[in-house]
């Protein structure tokens, strides 16, 4: 994990990844994506944001760091 990583939050769907070939991570301009087009979010944007609809209701915010390690 690198420093640049700290403190980053993506938006992560599993249900949108498992219907999308791994798309699962949100893109404010595009919607969903893999985790290299994602939008990173502070940890108060993190707070500010409202997540988008997802299949199964199931997106949530996960660190990049998380991220970039199990979602993959």
């Amino acid at each position: 994990m690198t420093g640049e990583n700290m403190g980053v939050w993506v938006i992560y769907s599993p249900n949108e990844s498992a219907i999308s070939d791994g798309s699962g991570f949100w893109s404010s301009e595009h919607g969903w994506v893999e985790i290299d087009q994602a939008t990173h979010f502070s940890p108060a944007q993190a707070c500010d944001v409202a997540l988008p609809m997802a299949t199964g209701h199931d997106a949530r915010f996960v660190a990049l760091s998380e991220a970039m390690q199990h979602y993959r």
